[in-house]
């Protein structure tokens, strides 16, 4: 699958990731089950994932 996006909506979703895996670092680390602990984890990772990809586009 391809995407194309303008430089300003890359930037943008690129700061949108950076402000919401912190926050999900914070919900992971707050306790619950470990189930739902080890979801969030793995949400972590594809997040990162993807935030490494779009920051490595130029």
């Amino acid at each position: 699958m391809n995407l194309e996006l303008t430089g300003k909506e890359k930037d943008m979703l690129v700061g949108v990731l950076k402000d919401y895996i912190p926050e999900l670092r914070g919900e992971i680390a707050s306790g619950g089950k470990h189930d739902f602990k080890m979801e969030l984890k793995e949400e972590e990772a594809v997040l990162r994932g993807i935030m490494e990809k779009l920051q490595a586009l130029k």
